[in-house]
């Protein structure tokens, strides 16, 4: 896995509880390719994901993040570590917003079905792009 920078690593690594070794068994959640070719392959495989988690979950929201989670009964397939995410940029390098312009985004989560849950509406949106790992999360 090749993080930009080491304290990214370091905060995946709390994140997801592993030790050195064990994070290993998280590498299928990360792809640091261009977001733009991951959400693009993303929207070619989202309905099958779709199906394959209702079928193996139920229409069960498997963020439970939000106090109105699952009371509308739509359901997205969200990414567990998001696509990209300026969320580290912010919290360990400080970076704030400049002329207008968002903090620069950078790029984590993969579409492998180890990263992809379903979550309700409310709870995708509550969510956005932040790193938020549903409680009792195993790979």
């Amino acid at each position: 896995m090749n993080f930009d920078f080491p304290e990214d690593k370091n905060y995946f690594f709390k994140v997801l509880m592993a030790s050195s070794k064990g994070f290993i068994k998280y590498k299928d959640l990360f792809d640091f390719r261009n977001p733009l070719i991951k959400r693009r392959e993303f929207n070619s495989i989202q309905k099958k994901i779709f199906h394959d988690l209702v079928k193996k979950y139920g229409l069960n929201c498997q963020l439970k993040l939000h106090q109105d989670c699952s009371k509308m009964k739509k359901f997205n397939v969200d990414h567990v570590i998001p696509l990209a995410t300026n969320e580290l940029n912010k919290k360990i390098r400080k970076m704030r917003s400049k002329d207008g312009k968002k903090v620069p985004a950078q790029s984590f989560g993969s579409n492998n079905p180890k990263n992809l849950i379903l979550a309700c509406s409310r709870c995708n949106a509550y969510k956005k792009h932040r790193i938020m790992i549903p409680r009792g999360f195993k790979i």
